[in-house]
């Protein structure tokens, strides 16, 4: 586990310095002047990265003097990882129904599918979360603010 962490934190340590160097600078403009500018929170969630993934790499690579046996077992588990196909599934087969029908049965398949994958099973609930979701998002858009959500 130990391995798997320090691994783990160089790659994000790499990454955001990467990100903060060479790609926000180049791929995203500076803005006008008297404005906030566009880089402002990839900037920061950048240095969280950076900063959170510090203490990952330090943890990894000190030396501890006892034998840890959970650096021999595999920190994630089977049914972890069939969890894992399953919420993704749900979001490939959502996004699937949205190129194919549209936002409505995209999203409404997303929140009932992912409700059924994450053991829900009252069809009330299913339908009154489904409808809630839905027509609060459509509201808050088109009533609230003004705009089309596409």
């Amino acid at each position: 586990m130990k391995r798997a962490n320090a691994i783990s934190g160089i790659f994000l340590c790499v990454f955001s310095i990467v990100m903060l160097g060479m790609v926000i600078p180049t791929q995203i403009n500076a803005g006008p002047s008297g404005m906030m500018s566009p880089r402002l929170v990839p900037n920061m969630m950048m240095i969280g990265i950076l900063l959170l993934s510090l203490p990952l790499v330090i943890r990894g690579l000190r030396k501890t003097p006892e034998y840890d046996a959970q650096d021999t077992a595999s920190p994630i588990s089977r049914a972890e990882m069939l969890a894992l196909l399953r919420i993704s599934g749900v979001f490939a087969a959502s996004i699937a129904l949205y190129e194919l029908f549209g936002a409505l049965v995209g999203a409404s398949s997303l929140v009932i599918l992912a409700l059924l994958v994450l053991g829900e099973r009252r069809p009330l609930v299913i339908v009154a979360l489904t409808v809630v979701l839905l027509t609060g998002l459509w509201a808050l858009f088109y009533k609230v603010l003004g705009t089309a959500i596409l």
